[in-house]
Order: structure tokens, then sequence, then C-alpha cells
């Protein structure tokens, strides 16, 4: 029998929180993606990724149960091929230092269970990484297509003496469930774990979020009769409310939404070959983008006094 492993539920290959950081603001990219410098404070991080963890054990278990399902891009067909979800994040946070927030996570994961003890629906995709290429497909219409689709001619990136011209330009989105509800829908779950869930001013932000217009045009390429985005919403915070909310439609921002990419990527590959200094990539330098819903920027005194931040940390 194979041995229970746990699941990968990190960061995918080339997802949008990297290009996602440029249209932010490019500065904001070149800290961490040109510089290295680690920006998502540690301990929201270890936090979110415990969460994570739990709920694509316990949704892949289920879907495992009920007949086999995707897990991070391998068929699983029984539970036993993946861990407990409490054991899975045991050993996940004792490898990664995340010790101090696991009983936190555990006792939000079982109010969670408490409440909803069934699969929301049948599973079919646990941590799916899915791949989406820039390029034109057999009608001439081009755009954000699925890297798997065999038909499509991608349109590389046109740039050169940059190291990826020539290359296709690709985007990732690794998906946190895709399950079939009773009506034969396909829908993209993603679970975002909250200091306070307040579904009315959570679903707009996502929505316009370019992440999940990904999620969107790809995931109607990848699966049959799709339904759409919904957001799993858990507080971190008691009473640990729960809301699993539909994400609203943007359909005008859609339609551009491949050229919005194109752009950013042939703008990041620019200023590359230009060298210059990643310190001195453009600022977006504006309050509102600065400072927003949650407080400064991850990057505000790297951008304030420069290097001598590093030093100070």
């Amino acid at each position: 029998m194979t041995k229970a492993r746990i699941i990968d539920a990190g960061r995918s290959d080339r997802g949008w929180s990297r290009v996602g950081n440029f249209f932010k603001c490019p500065q904001l990219f070149a800290y961490g993606e040109r510089i290295g410098v680690e920006l998502i404070p540690a301990d929201p991080l270890l936090k979110g990724s415990l969460g994570h963890l739990l709920q694509a054990h316990l949704h892949g278990r289920w879907g495992a149960a009920q007949g086999g399902c995707w897990v991070d891009n391998e068929w699983v067909s029984e539970p036993e091929q993946l861990l407990a979800p409490e054991e899975a994040a045991t050993i996940w946070a004792e490898a990664n230092g995340a010790q101090r927030h696991l009983p936190l996570m555990l006792e939000i994961f079982d109010a969670y269970l408490d409440r909803f003890p069934e699969p929301p629906g049948r599973i079919l995709a646990v941590e799916h990484q899915i791949t989406g290429v820039l390029g034109t497909d057999p009608n001439g219409e081009w755009g954000l297509w699925d890297r798997d689709n065999p038909h499509i001619t991608p349109t590389p990136l046109d740039m050169p003496g940059h190291p990826d011209h020539g290359k296709p330009i690709t985007l990732t989105r690794r998906v946190d469930l895709t399950i079939r509800d009773g009506a034969g829908r396909a829908w993209v779950w993603d679970h975002k774990h909250q200091a306070r869930v307040n579904p009315g001013k959570s679903v707009e932000a996502y929505a316009i979020d370019g992440g999940f217009t990904a999620f969107r045009i790809l995931g109607r390429q990848v699966w049959d009769n799709f339904g759409g985005l919904a957001l799993n919403l858990i507080q971190t915070r008691k009473p640990w409310k729960v809301a699993r909310v539909p994400v609203p439609f943007t359909p005008w921002r859609d339609t551009h939404f491949a050229e919005m990419l194109w752009r950013a990527e042939h703008e990041i590959a620019r200023l590359d070959i230009d060298g210059t200094d990643h310190w001195c990539w453009p600022k977006a330098q504006h309050e509102t983008t600065c400072f927003g819903r949650y407080g400064g920027c991850s990057a505000l005194r790297l951008c304030m006094y420069g290097k001598s931040e590093i030093n100070s940390r």
C-alpha cells in the first residue's frame, strides 16, 4: 500500500501573486522576485498555510472516498493515501516552525468540521495546479488558454536580449478546491482564513483581483458546465464564523485581461534588460496603495530607507 503523504498546498510555479504584485507596484515585485526579500509577515503566512493544509487533507480524503479525485495533480482513489488533516498539520508545523500556531488552527478546523461534517459536493480536485498560456486558438481568437489544450498556438515573449525571449508567457493557478454540485455544475472554491469574516466587504475585493479572473477564464476551459467561483471564508477568532459566498463575475475586465497580462510581462522584461537597479524600479507612491485595508505595505520601510532597512531587521 502506498505510504500516506502530505499535500503540496504551496504557491504555484508562476502564480498570480507574482505578476499581481507588479500590477500593484513594480517596486514591490522587484523586492520579492528580483532581490528576494520576504515580504509576507511570517505569522499570517504560517497560519494561512496551516489552514489551507487542513482543508486540503479534509477535502482530499473526502474526494478519494467518493471514488477518487485529483490532489496536487495526482489521482488519489483511497483516503489512506493522504494523511489525516491533524497529522499532516502537525508534521508540517514541526518542519516549518509553526508549532505555536497549531493549537489555534486545529481549534478552528474542529469548529469548521462540527459545522460542515459532510462534503460540499462531489470533490473533483484539491490543490490542483492549472496553467494558462497566452496564444491563439484554432478559430484565431487570441487570449489566455489552458496550456494542456494541444490546439493552442502560444504567443511568445517578444523582448530580444531577455532570457525568456521567444518563450511562451504562462500563468499558473493552484486551485484550492473544485467541486461539482447537485445540479452538475463545477465550482472553483478558494479558502480564505480571516480575522473577521465580513462577506459583503470581502466578495467585491476578491472579485476584482486578477487571480480570480484567471480562475474563471481557465476554469471554464478545464471543467465542463462551469458554475463559477466561490469563497470559503473561515474566521480565525471566536465564534469561528464561516461564510460560503459566490464571487461576482467581472465580464468587462475579463475581456481584456489577457492583453493586460501580455503588457505586464513585457514591462517586466523591459525593466530587466534595461539594467535598472532593482532598488530603483518604479514605485506606486500613492497613499491608498502603500496603505491598504490591512495597514502599511510590508515593503513600506524598504521604500523609505532602502538597503539600510535590510541591515536593521
